[in-house]
């Protein structure tokens, strides 16, 4: 939660920009143990779009083309959230992989990834099912300012649902912010050097998951 806010700062347009302290997230009041009302997502108003085409079309736009490199889905895990046995693995781990397989690349080509945050211990979860780190090393993972800005894992850098915005379904704005950062738009919080990016989307209380990976043309 901390680092979103850093990124936030950096975003002009997001909702919360003053900085956020880890102290401040566990003072603040409990809405369901352990996660506090600073662990959950933003409610707000706001919506995306994007613009698909094939990637002969796409070079014949104003704007430089972002590929879309692989994609996975998976939704066979439950409706609602009591209905999963163990809610601290997904399909996450299906998607994930398969989306790298299809793109051709490793968890070290990935310059910024873009996961959705209704909730801090999703981002945990989903970073450890795309095997970005094993099971139970999520919290080691993300301390340290590693994904905050200046770490060496950029991690929703507009700032998430957590402080960028959240109006009711977060996914699009994944793939906006990685569309950005591969652009070189980002003005402040632009991602030195960002060539792939990773998008990770969840639904229905966990149960549905999906995995782009961006490839900015050179």
């Amino acid at each position: 939660a901390g680092a979103a806010r850093q990124w936030a700062a950096l975003t002009p347009v997001a909702r919360r920009r003053a900085p956020l302290s880890v102290a401040e997230v566990l003072d603040s009041t409990m809405v369901a143990e352990p996660l506090h009302v600073l662990d959950c997502c933003l409610v707000t108003d706001g919506g995306g779009a994007l613009v698909v085409t094939s990637a002969e079309r796409s070079r014949d736009l104003a704007q430089r083309p972002v590929l879309v490199a692989g994609m996975a889905e998976a939704a066979n895990r439950h409706f609602f959230l009591a209905g999963d046995c163990d809610i601290t693995t997904s399909d996450a781990a299906i998607t994930g992989r398969r989306a790298m397989e299809m793109a051709g690349v490793g968890h070290a080509d990935i310059d910024v990834a873009q996961i959705y945050d209704a909730f801090t211990i999703m981002v945990i979860i989903s970073l450890e099912d795309l095997g970005f780190c094993r099971r139970g090393e999520g919290g080691a993972f993300v301390s340290g300012g590693r994904i905050a800005p200046g770490g060496d894992f950029p991690l929703n850098t507009s700032g998430g649902g957590l402080s960028y915005c959240h109006p009711g379904m977060f996914g699009v704005f994944l793939v906006i912010e990685a569309v950005r950062q591969l652009r070189g738009e980002c003005g402040r919080r632009q991602v030195d050097g960002a060539r792939t990016a990773l998008c990770h989307a969840t639904g229905l209380a966990f149960g549905t998951h999906a995995t782009l990976v961006l490839a900015g043309e050179t």
